[in-house]
């Protein structure tokens, strides 16, 4: 990123020290809130909670989802038919435009953008081995896939890291004792065997389904050792589907100012990786301390892409506070308006991932304004850009804020908030964490009704603010506690900036960033408990 981000964290301890009671100490008891007998809130915030209906909610939907926006894609006139929607929905609120500044009652907030078209490559492996040498091409979409990224053409030696993993907290850095600058490091994509690994923090940030989100930490840490790209060995599973993913990476984004990203990915074949490994290669899968090191091979990489610079948009608008001592601090809402777009004739309709978080976020936005009492902090409603392609939209505002994050008390992020948990995995859950007593914990608990928020630790005001709102609307709630700076939506550029945050989501279900992902098989009235939980949890950091 081109600007400096600036450090909040200072500021929002000192304002969230206000909290009415300090956080309990964390225990899987005290992570877990059961359902109980409904505490309401204020007139006004109960008013503002029943004002937010199933049947708004789902009609928002079936107009975001419907063929006619055409999955919402980055830079295609049905993202923007989105954007004028969602904007549309605020003027009618009466909520005043926040844009870009110089764009005087613009709703929208500009965000530039690199579009890459016609991404292909080509990978060339030497491998010396006594006296001999043996060269072999790997072509883009038969044994290997190459990542967005800018053309570019890089000769290095390549260098053998195990799967990536600096975790010093579990007694892991695959890079210790390597030197890998200017190099080109091979990697396991995945996590290592071991019960460990498989914890939801760890398991998101390493082995995530999508691969946008589960090679960001290993990449981050290939760039700062100075890498040159990146190979991720992948399982048989590739082998299956390697033009398929081919043929969905020929374009792609990137951040208009980017200047210092992220070393290129190639995801390679197992062939690929024998190739290179040779004899180590079989210890290296199954992860019995593979040695690392030099590889005795080196790469030639070449990525051909065409750039071009598309203009995007964020939607903004504003409820000024109305109190004079708290109006200058702001609460930041947000939901992603993008989705994936469309394939050929196949398109990806994006009902849950993020309709239903947008839909969310307009009928939050519209019960603040419809309320008489007005909130005494400033409350901004944020539809983000490019969020499927690399968090572009809430990147670009973080770096460019229309509100100063150091003025900023907290930012909520609703996205994929239209499926519920199932008793199994509620079962699951509380297992893996040994709940004392947790059969009378599942015993009170509905699963349609059970949240799960993702929170920063040792930020009381959020924590009180979401057990009072779970309280007013009956909820059994597990507070999952993350530092949020490598998830997987629009929170984790606000998390980096030192922002508090909280994290309103539902459930994966099977048809998760597929065309299945539709209108008809989302529920408006998990949108609607999600959306009135969010909402309440605003309400009370909005109104200290």
């Amino acid at each position: 990123m081109s600007k400096s981000r600036i450090p909040a964290v200072l500021f929002a301890v000192s304002l969230l020290s206000t909290a009415a009671f300090a956080a309990p100490a964390s225990s899987p008891a005290a992570d877990f809130v059961p359902a109980g007998a409904v505490e309401p809130l204020d007139d006004a915030a109960m008013k503002g909670m029943a004002s937010i209906a199933a049947s708004s909610l789902g009609a928002h939907v079936a107009f975001l989802a419907s063929p006619a926006l055409e999955g919402r894609g980055l830079g295609e006139r049905g993202f923007e038919a989105a954007a004028e929607y969602a904007a549309a929905q605020l003027k009618l609120a009466g909520i005043a435009p926040f844009g870009t500044a110089g764009e005087e009652g613009s709703y929208f907030q500009a965000v530039p953008v690199r579009r890459l078209t016609g991404i292909s490559g080509e990978l060339e492996i030497e491998k010396r081995d006594g006296g001999q040498r043996a060269r072999r091409k790997f072509a883009s979409g038969v044994d290997c896939v190459v990542s967005a990224a800018a053309p570019q053409a890089i000769e290095a030696a390549i260098v053998f890291a195990g799967h990536g993993i600096r975790e010093p907290k579990l007694g892991r850095d695959d890079f210790a004792g390597l030197d890998v600058r200017g190099k080109i490091v091979l990697i396991v994509a995945g996590v290592p065997p071991g019960d460990e690994w498989t914890k939801p923090e760890l398991a998101t940030r390493y082995a995530a389904e999508d691969m946008d989100d589960r090679f960001v930490a290993k990449l981050e840490t290939a760039k700062q050792l100075g890498a040159a790209a990146v190979l991720a060995i992948e399982g048989e599973e590739l082998e299956t589907s390697v033009a398929a993913r081919a043929r969905k990476v020929e374009r792609g984004f990137r951040a208009y100012d980017e200047t210092s990203g992220a070393p290129p990915l190639i995801q390679v074949s197992r062939t690929v990786g024998r190739a290179i490994l040779g004899e180590a290669f079989d210890a290296a899968m199954s992860g019995v301390k593979p040695r690392t090191g030099a590889t005795g091979a080196s790469a030639v990489l070449q990525i051909a892409v065409k750039e071009e610079a598309i203009v995007s948009r964020n939607v903004i608008g504003i409820i000024p506070g109305s109190d004079p001592k708290l109006r200058d601090e702001a609460l930041v809402i947000g939901a992603h308006l993008d989705h994936l777009g469309r394939s050929g004739d196949v398109i990806y309709f994006g009902a849950d991932d993020d309709a239903s978080g947008v839909a969310g976020l307009i009928e939050i936005a519209k019960a603040f304004a419809a309320s008489p009492v007005k909130p005494k902090r400033t409350v901004i409603f944020c539809f983000w850009t490019g969020e499927e392609e690399g968090k572009f939209g809430s990147g670009y505002y973080v770096n460019n804020p229309r509100w100063p994050l150091a003025k900023t008390a907290a930012y909520l992020n609703l996205d994929m908030i239209g499926h519920p948990w199932l008793r199994e995995e509620i079962r699951k859950l509380v297992t893996d964490v040994a709940l004392p007593d947790a059969e009378n914990y599942l015993a009170g608990v509905k699963a349609e009704e059970f949240m799960e928020v993702g929170i920063p630790r040792d930020l009381p005001a959020l924590e009180t603010a979401v057990r009072q709102s779970a309280r007013a609307n009956g909820f059994p709630l597990h507070l999952d506690w993350t530092d949020g700076k490598h998830g997987g939506s629009d929170y984790r550029d606000f998390a980096r900036a030192g922002v508090p945050f909280l994290r309103f989501f539902g459930n994966f279900f099977a048809a998760y960033h597929e065309p299945g992902d539709t209108a008809e098989a989302l529920d408006p009235e998990q949108v609607q408990r999600v959306a009135r939980f969010a909402f309440a949890a605003a309400w009370k950091m909005a109104n200290p």
